[in-house]
């Protein structure tokens, strides 16, 4: 079964620094922030996909191992961070007095070679192997650990009304204003569709270790997570959609 998650991200140590400015405190600030927001994905083996869904969604097994993942969306306040050393452009810069677009909001409307990029970056000056997460590890940890539930929420229901106090974001809010999921990530029901290293592939019966779709691709689009339930959707590489970064050092990050 698939439900609605927000993009994570691992960064890869790939782009050069030699152009970047100055670090400065700010910058300091958002590395040891980073760094802190690690949620540990212990490994294991879960039942992926949806019969019911699409052909291209058929339910097999798939087994991972462990790996980090960001509990929160990146933000405008970090992404800035990121853009103003490496002489970047800000992100939605037309759009950036209206408040969803600013602070701890999630930084919207970047494509798939922006949220790459900024995972690249970070991995440099982390030293750490981080990317986008890829399908299988996205959903595994939005349904906490591959639970068979519909809602990546912290019930994995849907609960309270537009009236009543709620359980998950309807209108776009800063990160991590509703309750995160059992294993602590936030934001992986409504809110922000997000991106994942994925191109779209439609599944196979067999059960599938570890699988990655980053390099092999049959379609020209890459898979996001997208509605109140856990279901994928795939946008052309320059949609435009948010992210959570992960590493794949298969124990505990020391603080």
């Amino acid at each position: 079964m698939r439900v609605k998650f927000s993009l994570l991200l691992f960064c890869v140590l790939i782009q050069s620094c030699n152009s970047q400015k100055k670090a400065t405190p700010e910058h300091e600030q958002i590395l040891e922030t980073a760094k802190a927001n690690f949620v540990f994905v212990e490994g294991g083996t879960f039942i992926m996909g949806n019969n019911d869904y699409h052909y291209t969604t058929l339910e097999h097994q798939v087994a991972l191992d462990s790996y980090s993942i960001s509990k929160y969306e990146t933000t405008f306040k970090e992404f800035d961070v990121y853009s103003k050393l490496n002489n970047k452009e800000k992100l939605a810069f037309e759009y950036r007095d209206v408040k969803e677009f600013s602070g701890n909001y999630g930084a919207k409307w970047m494509n798939w070679y922006e949220a790459q990029s900024y995972c690249q970056w970070l991995g440099e000056q982390l030293n750490l192997p981080i990317d986008l997460p890829t399908e299988a590890q996205w959903e595994y940890a939005a349904r906490s650990r591959g639970l068979d539930v519909e809602h990546a929420t912290d019930s994995g229901k849907i609960e309270g009304s537009f009236t009543e106090k709620r359980n998950y974001p309807v209108y776009d809010t800063i990160v991590g204003a509703y309750p995160p999921n059992p294993l602590g990530l936030y934001d992986m029901s409504g809110g922000r569709p997000e991106w994942t290293n994925d191109w779209l592939v439609g599944y196979s019966k067999d059960t599938l270790v570890n699988p990655r779709y980053d390099t092999i691709h049959n379609y020209e689009e890459k898979i996001v997570y997208d509605s109140d339930k856990l279901l994928m959707k795939y946008c052309e590489i320059n949609s435009k959609f948010v992210l959570k970064y992960l590493n794949l050092i298969q124990k505990k990050i020391s603080r």
